[in-house]
């Protein structure tokens, strides 16, 4: 089928995971993305993946008419960075959490492309300011970090550096809100930005709470499911607060907050588990008791559900920002 493109060409250097995932998000408005890898062999099975994740975008409607076969044929695979860049106009950043290499590559990149190009990095916590530093060209380097699964979930951080420049900030934002992802603007370079700030304090304290013998791991993953996060797909956090009344949310946070568990018990009791063997799915054992379980399968099996719901749950915001720009004419007022 003939389609338009905003983007020509993009590029995504590191074919792991994330890598694989966020290739085909800018497939879906590129006329051709380079995914690029030292390794043939990893960019093999990043294809591979890619085919399951296309045939599950394109079973809940999310391909935007096109066929997994369209989407994938515009996908590129190479070891060789500078063919890859070569004439891109956005190239994102998902190798390994090592700020070092992380910093040589962008070195690598600044040096490779015009100063108009646009550079990004999917870290999920290192300082983008750190990455940029051996950049000249620092203005146009911003964070675009995804939740994972980085394909389905369909928000984006967009993380200021000290440098990043407003042009920058908004060329970037506006390249994933026309692929269909909701891009939240962070404009402070700290550590974690958003979301794995709030992530990592909610796992934090689930990790005091069945440290300490509170409840099992089964009930407090029940507590957030079942009882929290339904509440938190109508309302986040701070809404629902004002929703509950701030006056009480003072009187139980000044005698709550205190009692909150710190790093150090939570960590320590992590550690132990990691330095045990006990590492999660792909050794059978973690949180949870995974013995005989196919990792594969449970991924796909939770990629299926996070899709359902996914979709229902930006249906129900997309409904609210409608009707919240958009009034509803409700009739001349009787009496």
């Amino acid at each position: 089928m003939s389609r338009d493109f905003f983007l020509e060409k993009t590029a995504v250097v590191g074919a792991g995971l994330m890598g694989s995932q966020t290739a085909l998000v800018l497939a879906l408005g590129s006329r051709e993305t380079w995914l690029i890898s030292r390794r043939q062999q990893t960019l093999d099975r990043a294809f591979e993946n890619l085919r399951r994740y296309a045939r599950d975008l394109h079973r809940h409607n999310r391909l935007g008419g096109e066929t997994p076969e369209d989407v994938l044929q515009r996908i590129r695979t190479t070891t060789d960075l500078k063919d890859a860049v070569r004439g891109a106009t956005f190239v994102l950043e998902t190798i390994t959490e090592d700020l070092s290499a992380k910093q040589a590559l962008f070195q690598q990149i600044d040096a490779l492309v015009p100063p108009d190009v646009l550079l990004a990095s999917n870290t999920s916590g290192l300082p983008i300011t750190r990455l940029a530093e051996r950049a000249v060209h620092k203005s146009r380097i911003a964070g675009s970090h995804f939740v994972q699964p980085g394909h389905i979930v369909p928000v984006v951080e967009v993380i200021r550096s000290e440098h990043t420049s407003e042009e920058a900030m908004d060329r970037i934002v506006a390249i994933w809100e026309k692929l269909g992802w909701l891009a939240l603007r962070v404009n402070r370079d700290v550590p974690g930005f958003l979301i794995n700030r709030l992530q990592h304090a909610v796992i934090r304290e689930a990790v005091h709470l069945l440290a300490t013998g509170v409840a099992r791991a089964e009930d407090i993953d029940l507590a957030f499911r079942l009882g929290l996060a339904p509440r938190f797909t109508t309302a986040g956090p701070l809404e629902q607060r004002d929703i509950n009344g701030l006056s009480m949310h003072v009187r139980v946070a000044g005698h709550l907050w205190e009692t909150l568990g710190g790093w150090e018990e939570p960590l320590a009791y992590l550690q132990d588990m990691v330095a045990g063997g006990k590492t999660g799915l792909e050794s059978g054992q973690g949180y949870y008791d995974w013995s005989g379980r196919n990792p594969m399968d449970v991924r796909k099996e939770k990629d299926e559900h996070l899709l359902r719901r996914t979709r229902q749950v930006m249906d129900t915001w997309e409904a609210e920002e409608k009707n919240r720009r958009h009034p509803q004419f409700q009739g001349p007022k009787k009496g």
